[in-house]
């Protein structure tokens, strides 16, 4: 028997497959154990990240003095991925799956207030910015 650890790459492809298979057992069959899926989410969202890293530092060795490119790249993803949380959490919150009563809330409800102070002062910089740059002759009528 070989017990050799296979290449990462390698590893990563044959797991990538099995999840495909998974996904598509998961869409057809019946649900498994609530804590058995939970601990699974968790761990595929913890290769997840990690996947994501690994990627990032990778991408910010062949960019090397592209900060800028990089920041908003890891931005737009945070992004992306808060816009899915905000919109899973929405859902929670209709279904009544989550409300005042559950843990960490109040500090949820501290972030968001900043974050929405921070997106209203972008907000209006962005109008202000917008108000004061002049309109090129070409564009005008």
């Amino acid at each position: 028997m070989n017990d050799a650890p296979k290449p990462l790459a390698s590893e990563i492809v044959r797991l990538s497959n099995e999840l495909t298979l998974l996904e598509q057992r998961l869409q057809s069959e019946a649900a498994p154990d609530f804590v058995v899926l939970n601990q699974f989410r968790q761990s595929v969202d913890n290769v997840r990240l990690a996947a994501w890293t690994v990627a990032e530092l990778a991408h910010a060795q062949q960019t090397k003095n592209e900060a800028n490119k990089l920041l908003a790249f890891l931005s737009a993803e945070r992004l992306r991925r808060l816009d899915d949380l905000v919109q899973n959490l929405c859902g929670d919150i209709d279904r009544q799956a989550v409300t005042f009563k559950n843990y960490g809330i109040r500090s949820l409800l501290s972030s968001v207030s900043a974050l929405h102070e921070r997106l209203a002062q972008c907000a209006r910089q962005e109008q202000a910015a917008t108000r004061t740059t002049p309109v090129p002759n070409h564009a005008r009528p």
